[in-house]
């Protein structure tokens, strides 16, 4: 069951830009990306960033949707909140950005993303995407947090 599915990003930040621009340049996205309006000095180009940026950012979003969708306690009330609240008021948003940050065993050291109406799906959420291990070391130098742009898809 997938609930999670990448959508075009709308980047409010520069590094979600950078990042967006490398995933769009390497094919994983289409939507062409306007050009960021900062650059720090860990700014890289998507054509002068590593091609291994682009791949370990695909591996990231599919081992958290394999995760969210895993048949285990937390996971499971967390999607069925989401079907229960979905078109509500308080129902989550159509879609979610999740900014993680990774420790260099690919562990998941921390996550971000807007909270939920409802804490106890925040904190599911937070704890299933914390827990696990991607299961490769981010490449060197990666620039983090590694933003990722998810549609709650309930349909399947």
């Amino acid at each position: 069951m997938m609930l999670f599915r990448r959508l075009s990003p709308s980047p409010s930040r520069w590094r979600f830009a950078r990042l967006s621009a490398l995933l769009a340049s390497i094919g994983l996205i289409s939507a062409p990306v306007p050009p960021a309006r900062a650059q720090g000095l860990d700014y890289r180009s998507p054509e002068a960033a590593p091609p291994a940026w682009g791949q370990f950012a695909k591996l990231v979003k599919y081992r958290f949707e394999e995760w969210v969708s895993a048949d285990e306690a937390i996971a499971n009330r967390f999607r069925a909140w989401l079907k229960e609240a979905n078109g509500t008021q308080d129902g989550p948003p159509s879609s979610l950005v999740v900014k993680a940050w990774l420790n260099p065993d690919g562990t998941v050291e921390r996550v971000s993303f807007a909270s939920f109406k409802d804490d106890r799906a925040t904190t599911d959420l937070r704890t299933v995407l914390t827990r696990g291990n991607i299961g490769e070391a981010p490449p060197p130098e990666m620039l983090q947090p590694i933003n990722l742009r998810f549609s709650l898809n309930l349909s399947k």
